[in-house]
């Protein structure tokens, strides 16, 4: 039998391999077992393949999490400046955008996913691929760790598999098993940052279309929340910033009979000068014109009246439909697509800021397997940086150095 490891990193992605150089560094002997071919794939598809690596402003009020006490505290491990020193200082510089968005310089994400890699390698870590992990005991103080022609032994355990989304990067909720294995429990989980459906081909029709809007999330008889943004039409429903944060509330309460979402199309209140106009291009100074006609039709009007021609249920409706109209809601485009996993393990079963289980010593957490996901923003990959940082420096105290 092997000399056990000082840690065993199950997932080599953005978590797991921040912890691996981080561990590494400060001297540990450390293994990373990844299931997949390569390293990284989600950092890969980050931004449209450009990787929104952190924002300008990171605090735990971005993240979504039954424990934000806990969030703040893994925070303060590693901020956006020090994100940004880190990447910079191993060759792949970030630029910082007019909306606070921090992506890579190059325009690529394989620059910050190779960062990585080569932090990772210089600090001494190993990774192993196509390793994917069946079973995990512990016993005598070690944690033994088989798969398929492989017998390991590590004196701590960080599980960093990610969640559930976008399962063929090899996120497969193996992490939410292992955790329920030790005793934790698991919030339960549905996709998030996830775009909508709907079998309205009216609004399917608009495909490629942007606008700004408030979307206004309600549920048993209450607003839930508003958020702001652009919002993009898809040839299967509703997609773009909004769209993607409003996902996260809809999980959390799309089973209520009465939830709906509704969007306002002119959420910075302009006064429509079209009252000796014809309504169809008054409203097309503001909005796309194909926008404009599919209001229309969803309002019943002709858009080649005055709006003092309107009759005043018209001139109601009008209103409701630009200001609030109900979209209908099939369905979210599900785990497939879904950027990130809201749910997963509890925060309140670790010892704080160390991600340390309260449960099995020794036994770490980071990264989306946790209860945490954030906005649209950079925040997930945040995330992920600091709680892997977080994480081994939760081993390494307990190592005493």
């Amino acid at each position: 039998m092997l000399e056990p490891m000082d840690l065993i990193i199950i997932g080599a992605g953005a978590a797991g391999l921040m912890a691996a150089q981080e561990a590494g560094c400060q001297g540990l002997r450390v293994l990373v077992l990844e299931s997949q071919s390569s390293s990284g794939a989600k950092i890969l598809l980050s931004g449209g393949g450009r990787c929104n690596v952190t924002n300008a402003v990171v605090t735990e009020k971005d993240f979504n999490s039954g424990c934000p006490r806990t969030v703040r505290h893994v925070l303060e491990h590693f901020s956006p400046d020090a994100a940004v020193r880190f990447f910079e200082e191993r060759g792949a510089p970030l630029k910082l955008e007019e909306d606070g968005k921090y992506f890579s310089s190059t325009g690529n994400a394989s620059t910050i996913l190779q960062a990585l890699l080569r932090a990772a390698d210089g600090s001494g870590a190993r990774i192993e691929y196509r390793h994917r992990v069946q079973n995990v005991r512990c016993q005598d103080d070690l944690f033994h760790v088989t798969g398929n022609g492989f017998a390991l032994q590590g004196r701590a355990l960080l599980v960093a598999t990610g969640g559930r989304s976008y399962p063929s990067t090899g996120s497969d909720g193996f992490g939410h098993a292992l955790a329920k294995q030790f005793g934790h429990r698991i919030v339960p989980v549905f996709p998030a940052l996830t775009s909508f459906k709907t079998n309205d081909a009216l609004w399917k029709s608009l495909s490629g279309i942007a606008v700004p809007v408030r979307l206004t999330l309600w549920a048993s008889r209450r607003k839930v929340i508003e958020k702001h943004g652009d919002l993009l039409f898809t040839h299967e429903g509703f997609s773009g910033p909004v769209a993607l944060d409003m996902s996260h509330y809809w999980g959390a309460v799309q089973k209520e009979k009465d939830a709906a979402i509704s969007v306002d199309f002119l959420p910075q209140g302009p006064e429509l000068h079209y009252k000796r106009r014809h309504l169809k291009n008054a409203l097309g100074e503001v909005l796309p014109q194909r926008l404009v006609e599919v209001l229309l039709k969803k309002a019943e009007i002709n858009g080649a009246k005055q709006y003092f021609d309107l009759r005043a249920a018209q001139r109601d409706i009008l209103e409701k439909v630009l200001r609030s109209c109900a979209i209908p809601i099939s369905g979210v485009m599900g785990w497939g697509k879904a950027e990130v996993t809201a749910g997963g393990v509890d925060l309140k079963e670790l010892k704080g800021a160390s991600l340390e289980s309260k449960l099995q010593p020794g036994l770490f957490f980071a990264g989306e397997v946790l209860d945490v996901d954030g906005r649209v923003g950079g925040f997930n990959l945040h995330w992920a940086w600091a709680s892997g940082i977080a994480a081994a420096s939760g081993v390494l105290k307990k190592k005493g150095k």
